[in-house]
């Protein structure tokens, strides 16, 4: 979802006149903490689905503390750039996707019936096998359902998907922010150009 609202931002940044070279005046104060949270997860991933053995056990077995952390490290590098309008709205998603998932075991719960309605029957299976470590299928023990994916986006859309309500806020605050910038003007021959904001 996020690197689909991405490329959808900047044509849509491009459409309006704006420039995607503006993109490189956005400095995002602790970096790193994106970095590490996503080489966690990559990592993490990899390691239970490629391989078995001790380490293949100590994650599966710790997997809650490690999708914590990993939100942790999310909201706390969003929190400290929270000037920004638009990582204002994306911290409001990561804190409404983070609330179900640490209430349920480090899993974002997901809607049986959102599932069938974007035919991602595949999904399913590995879910009702308990194979994804990152989601677990809703029933009547999960708590905050409501904010789990439940949201069906099925065809014609080319990615299929079911999504949350954080997830509409992070893209809607990345959105706002890559706008933004396409769209502001800079100091430019010794005068200072006014800022746009949409």
């Amino acid at each position: 979802m996020v690197i689909e609202t991405i490329i959808l931002s900047l044509l849509l940044g491009k459409l309006k006149g704006g420039k995607i070279r503006n993109i490189g005046n956005l400095y995002i104060n602790g970096w790193y903490l994106f970095v590490i949270s996503f080489l966690v997860e990559i990592i993490s991933l990899l390691i239970v689905s490629r391989t078995s053995g001790n380490l293949n056990d100590i994650i599966e077995n710790n997997f809650f503390y490690i999708h914590i952390f990993i939100y942790l490290l999310l909201i706390i590098g969003l929190s400290i750039n929270f000037h920004e309008n638009g990582f204002r709205i994306t911290l409001l998603g990561a804190v409404l996707n983070f609330l179900p998932l640490s209430l349920n075991n480090g899993r974002m719960p997901v809607a049986l019936n959102a599932l069938k309605s974007s035919k991602l029957y595949t999904q399913l299976a590995l879910l009702e096998e308990g194979r994804i470590m990152t989601h677990t299928l809703a029933n009547k023990f999960t708590r905050l359902v409501f904010l789990g994916d439940i949201i069906p986006i099925p065809k014609p859309y080319p990615f299929p998907k079911v999504i949350s309500i954080g997830d509409i806020f992070i893209s809607l605050g990345l959105l706002i922010l890559i706008q933004s910038y396409m769209k502001k003007r800079y100091e430019s021959e010794g005068k200072t150009i006014e800022f746009y904001r949409p």
